[in-house]
């Protein structure tokens, strides 16, 4: 029976010489379990020494068979021993099959879930820098497909390979030790056809992998053409995208058909060639017995290990295959534990002073990977317990500032003092949670309200959950919840509205007791009642915090003690609302607009 076709997609190899690095750091994992790998490793030579010694003893008993064919009478006495002893090998067999594959498995896990620990330790570590260059799909897709590709070859590509190397090199030495002839038979039967079915498997990998592109792009013209179907018929091009899309059909149809000649020709053709072994040998010990040398027995013996051999090989082109598959999926796994775009922690860190909140940012210069400077010498004082809103227009790097503070990203120029040290002299955890953030996006994670809530600080009262709730505006409608604190809302808060989710996020911030409070645009995505019953709440949790307001809202940041103008990437104005209709000719344009529009009352 042929064997079934793989289903796509799968990826694309690096090259060879990085296949090689890839494959010893692979193995290498296994170093941090070396004992319990050692003895998979002892048990798999026991087991391969039990498959040598199966059909010699099978040879001695067949020899005695042959011995005492056509004379009647009793069995000979040590015939029933034999028995004994080939009923007891047959048992060892089963149970070194059983200990070695469930000793295997429970190492092959193990390397497997800290390999995935360490890489998702490594996502968690490191610098917005390397998810703006790496889209969260893609950060995805190397956590869970690459991983679920390379944990092949921990499951079964290294131990198999293993297997089979062991088990082949037995066979050809216990052939040879029989007689060179049955060893020279073997190898130049098995020898040609293992080093065949590698090569077959590596092209039957490559022939995969463009069958996975022909796929993705058919599912992509798919998607496309599904999500675009109103554009594509108000343009009249229906006749078009079906060629288009049968054209791409046709080349699928073709890789496949391509891999399908090999998987059920050339691969089973191959498989099959491994039976000339057989009659090779029956042929081999026919000669020997004319010699005088030979007999049943050992040509029994050769036998069986020819089909041991074959048997064990079967799934060789398969372990090619999932072992090119796994090295460049782990290879893309490795380029993200090796990484070096992370948080650099300082050599002593220095530990902030009694709760204070000043916050100082001198001529403070940012730039992204690829890209002009988003700020540009933007300096200004905030003293503890004071609040500063920062407004500007779309692109002024409003929310850039905002994510120098907790170091999401570094400076390229200037600095940042938070009490008068250096951000980047203290502990990154220290810092962040002297700062409480709310984003535009209010994110909330499937849990209870309280757990939510308590996210930064898992270990605070409820008493003092409630207290941030109720600063937050929020204590009203939580109460009226199914279950009040302990509701579950779901992935992202889906249960709850805008206006209440964000009343959330802002007690989680308030839960950290920060010295630091800052509102990156919290109420863009909410109405103007909405936002007025979330700036209630925002005020009273500001009480003696020092607090930075972003916002594209003059509503949002008039009550301030200082409003700054950031157009640009620089700080063109600062003062109070009523000071900067006065002086700034760009705030003056946008409480006038937003006034005009009605988003101001």
């Amino acid at each position: 029976m042929s064997s079934p076709l793989p289903s796509p997609p799968q990826q694309t190899a690096p090259p060879e010489v990085e296949n090689l690095k890839t494959l010893r750091r692979l193995i290498g994992r296994f170093a941090a379990y070396k004992l319990a790998a050692g003895i998979v490793f002892a048990l798999l030579l026991v087991r391969s020494g039990i498959e040598i010694l199966y059909p010699l003893i099978v040879s001695m008993v067949v020899d005695e068979l042959v011995g005492f064919e056509g004379t009647g009478g009793d069995l000979p006495g040590g015939y029933g021993a034999m028995l004994v002893v080939l009923a007891g090998v047959i048992v060892l067999r089963g149970l070194g099959f059983y200990a070695s594959g469930v000793l295997a498995a429970r190492v092959s896990q193990d390397v497997e879930n800290r390999l995935r620990s360490d890489l998702f330790q490594r996502v968690m570590s490191l610098r917005f820098t390397y998810h703006d260059k790496n889209r969260s799909g893609a950060t995805i897709v190397r956590s869970l497909r690459d991983m679920e590709k390379a944990r092949h070859f921990f499951r079964e590509v290294w131990f198999g390979w293993l297997e089979i190397m062991l088990l082949v090199v037995a066979v050809f030495a216990a052939s040879f030790w029989i007689h060179w002839s049955y060893g020279l038979v073997v190898f130049l039967t098995f020898g040609p056809g293992i080093v065949g079915s590698v090569v077959v498997g590596r092209r039957v990998a490559a022939l995969d992998r463009k069958v996975s592109e022909d796929y993705d792009d058919v599912t992509s013209a798919l998607q496309e053409n599904v999500a675009g179907a109103r554009v594509v018929r108000a343009f009249g091009r229906e006749a078009q995208e079906v060629r288009k899309f049968g054209g791409r059909m046709d080349a699928l149809s073709s890789s496949w058909t391509t891999l399908e000649r090999y998987w059920t020709g050339t691969l089973v053709l191959l498989h099959h060639m491994f039976n000339l072994a057989v009659p090779a040998v029956v042929l081999v010990g026919a000669w020997r017995v004319t010699q005088g040398a030979g007999g049943v027995g050992e040509v029994t013996a050769v036998v069986l290990y020819c089909r041991t051999v074959h048997h064990r090989l079967r799934p060789l082109t398969r372990l090619v295959i999932l072992g090119q598959q796994a090295t460049a999926s782990a290879s893309r796994v490795f380029e993200v534990l090796d990484e070096g775009d992370s948080v650099t922690p300082p050599a002593k860190p220095l530990a902030l002073p009694a709760a204070r909140g000043r916050l100082e940012l001198d001529g403070v210069r940012f730039a992204h990977v690829t890209g002009p400077d988003v700020l540009r010498g933007v300096s200004f004082d905030v003293p503890a317990g004071g609040s500063l809103g920062i407004i500007g227009p779309t692109g002024a790097g409003k929310s850039t500032l905002v994510q120098l503070l907790p170091r999401f990203y570094d400076p390229r120029e200037g600095t940042i003092r938070l009490d008068g040290i250096d951000i980047r002299d203290l502990d990154v955890h220290e810092l962040r949670a002297a700062v409480g953030l709310v984003f535009q996006e209010a994110f909330l994670f499937s849990g209870t309200v309280a757990e939510n809530v308590a996210y930064g600080r898992p270990g605070i009262s409820r008493t003092e959950i409630e207290r941030c709730v109720k600063l937050a505006a929020g204590h009203a409608f939580v109460s009226e919840l199914p279950e009040g604190y302990e509701t579950i809302v779901g992935e992202r808060g889906v249960s709850l509205s805008g206006g209440q989710r964000q009343r959330l996020t802002i007690a989680r911030a308030l839960a950290l007791d920060p010295r630091l409070l800052i509102f990156d645009d919290a109420t863009a995505s909410v109405d103007a009642v909405t936002e007025k019953q979330l700036f209630d709440g925002i005020r009273s949790a500001a009480q003696g915090r020092t607090t930075i307001v972003i916002s594209q809202r003059v509503t949002s940041v008039r009550w301030c003690d200082r409003i700054a103008v950031l157009d640009g990437g620089v700080i063109t104005a600062v003062g109070s609302h009523d000071e900067l209709l006065e002086s700034s000719p760009l705030y003056r344009e946008i409480h006038s607009y937003q006034q005009l529009t009605g988003v101001m009352p």
